[in-house]
């Protein structure tokens, strides 16, 4: 297997133009990673490709905790706050060190590496062991170097920024550039969205009147998905990353939406809980008696097949709020264990209940937060396993990972 070249390193930095002397000891490390794993007879499904990727990522983790950058430290003190354990997938250890190297760690951004740098491996199981032992070779690299390695000279400057201070505007500028489209950290959930929104930017390309025209309005493009749309393992925005990161705050939420009145409610929200005598979610098993549903109880217009792009589907779930009205969801009834759910599997839910915490479009955002809070999955798990815990223990994680925008998309 070839080395990890200098320019391929040298994209996923800060400074990616020139090589500074640490730049070339990460290399080094990312490397020894490298050869560590094709001296291993542990994940060799990987592709030589993937590998690469995957032990520049780590060496990004490295980098970072070396230098105290804060990318990773802002991840796991905002894991703590959230779910009361730093690393996603383990329980806090009384061998755990607050912002050094840990083998958690070194575990979970292995998993994480593969798992969002390549579809084939989209779903493995974070406890695999063979990921784990690859994992433990991983740490030993890592700790070995861990008190003689220099600081990384780029991370140093590019985090020395002042978040209130207008005259980082550009600092802050360039640091937003790089933790969202070249981050370790950051960018790797966000690929899936970014190669559903490149289609879009090569039409640009082809109907701009000029290179310069194209090249303008690519950059808007870019700037408004960094505003509007949220990246990284817990889906945050980048107004939410960058104080997290360098002020170890988030930002105060926004203005809560002043609760609506009952004359303010979604037309839909009336019709639904009058129609079904105060439920606001129900379960339909079939397209027939979900659109005499709509026609019926919810008085749309007779005589149509309404949304009919959900023919052919069935065991659907209807779930109705103030705020957004009706949602449906097609082929998940049998997933969903509920007082209301006739229709409740377990056994296919065994298999299919995971796509509605991995898969996006399959459950509405408002939906899937309802079902977690009320523990309404309980037999999802990761393909070829049986540990539903692991699932259950981190479903909000899981589903801020995989679904990004479709389970945070609160902007």
């Amino acid at each position: 297997m070839d080395d990890i070249t200098l320019k391929q390193f040298l994209f996923t930095q800060p400074n990616g133009e020139a090589a500074s002397p640490t730049d070339k000891e990460y290399l080094r490390i990312a490397n020894r990673l490298l050869r560590i794993w094709h001296n291993k007879a542990l994940m060799q499904d990987a592709p030589d490709d993937l590998k690469k990727v995957v032990c520049i990522g780590l060496t990004g983790y490295y980098q970072d905790i070396i230098s105290d950058a804060g990318v990773y430290r802002s991840f796991t003190d905002e894991c703590k706050r959230l779910y009361g354990h730093r690393v996603p997938f383990h329980a806090d250890a009384d061998d755990y060190i607050d912002y050094e190297l840990n083998l958690a760690d070194v575990e979970f951004v292995l998993w994480y590496q593969l798992a969002f740098n390549s579809m084939s491996h989209r779903f493995l199981n974070p406890r695999d062991p063979r990921l784990l032992d690859l994992a433990a070779h991983f740490y030993k690299v890592l700790e070995d170097e861990y008190d003689d390695i220099p600081s990384p000279h780029d991370y140093t400057s590019l985090f020395q920024a002042d978040i209130y201070d207008a005259e980082d505007t550009e600092k802050l500028h360039d640091l937003s550039q790089w933790l969202f489209w070249k981050n370790w950290l950051i960018l790797p959930p966000f690929q899936l969205t970014f190669a559903q929104i490149y289609s879009g930017w090569t039409e640009i390309q082809h109907s701009a009147a000029s290179q310069e025209e194209a090249v303008k309005r690519i950059e808007e493009e870019k700037q408004m998905a960094m505003a509007q749309l949220p990246s990284g393992p817990l889906a945050l925005y980048m107004r939410e990353w960058l104080p997290l990161i360098l002020t170890g705050k988030m930002p105060s939420p926004r203005k809560a939406r002043e609760k609506e009145t009952v004359e303010e409610c979604h037309p839909w929200y009336t019709a639904f809980i009058n129609a079904t005598g105060g439920k606001d979610m129900i379960f339909i098993k079939d397209y027939d008696e979900l659109n005499d549903f709509f026609i019926n109880s919810l008085g749309w217009k007779e005589g149509e097949e309404h949304l009919p792009q959900l023919k052919g589907h069935g065991f659907f779930a209807l779930m109705v709020t103030q705020r957004h009205g009706l949602m449906v969801a097609k082929d998940i009834a049998r997933s969903i264990k509920h007082p209301l759910n006739p229709y409740y599997d377990s056994a296919h839910a065994s298999e299919f209940a995971f796509n509605l915490l991995s898969q996006r479009g399959v459950c509405p955002a408002d939906m899937l937060r309802r079902l977690l809070a009320e523990g309404a999955i309980p037999d999802a798990r990761f393909p070829e396993t049986d540990d539903t815990a692991l699932v259950t223990e981190n479903a909000d994680f899981i589903a801020r990972v995989y679904l990004q925008e479709f389970y945070r998309g609160d902007n």
